[in-house]
């Protein structure tokens, strides 16, 4: 068993070099650890662009995905999009606009005309959720980004919890964009526009 995760990890990206893909349950198999911390070590190496999950499995990451995922910057700052609180939104054209937040996300979501989809990582959980459905805390003591801070949660209730230790205040998709066009419209960070 191998019991460091960066030791682990060094011995995935090891595999993957003689080999093209490897399974999960190879990969539990050969290290001697339980299917989660296979699936954290991944998550790990994907965030660093080095591998990409496959459906039970895993290949190493081409130049082109890294080199995308490099290039992914904010179409309404210009900030580099996080993994954590990246807002993608699918425009009729199918040409995909990304953001660097829930914030910046908002207001972009107000530029594009019929989007096909919407979606935001949920903050708790790092899962794509529905954007227009999910809740916003708003100007937490949480400051990733942009001011004031939109943070995503898929339910009300992680938003609840959230607001206990973090404070804000909780908004839905509809409250959150009414407030965030009112502050740009009377000037509040005015120097938002899509490039």
């Amino acid at each position: 068993m191998v019991d460091f995760p960066t030791t682990r990890q060094e011995q995935i990206l090891g595999w993957l070099s003689e080999s093209p893909s490897l399974s999960i349950d190879e990969l539990v198999r050969r290290l001697g650890v339980s299917v989660m911390t296979i699936h954290r070590d991944l998550d790990q190496l994907v965030r660093s662009g080095q591998v990409e999950k496959i459906h039970g499995g895993v290949i190493r990451a081409d130049s082109r995905t890294r080199r995308t995922r490099a290039l992914q910057v904010c179409r309404l700052c210009d900030a580099p999009v996080s993994e954590r609180t990246q807002v993608i939104i699918q425009t009729a054209a199918s040409e995909p606009l990304y953001a660097c937040c829930p914030h910046c996300g908002i207001l972009l979501m107000g530029e594009v005309v019929q989007p096909t989809s919407i979606l935001a990582k949920d903050f708790i959980y790092g899962r794509m959720v529905n954007a227009l459905t999910a809740y916003y805390l708003v100007g937490s003591s949480i400051t990733l980004c942009c001011q004031p801070s939109y943070l995503c949660f898929g339910s009300e209730g992680d938003a609840l919890n959230f607001q206990k230790g973090f404070g804000g205040r909780i908004a839905t998709f509809d409250e959150a964009k009414v407030q965030l066009e009112a502050e740009h419209h009377h000037g509040c960070g005015g120097e938002h526009s899509v490039g």
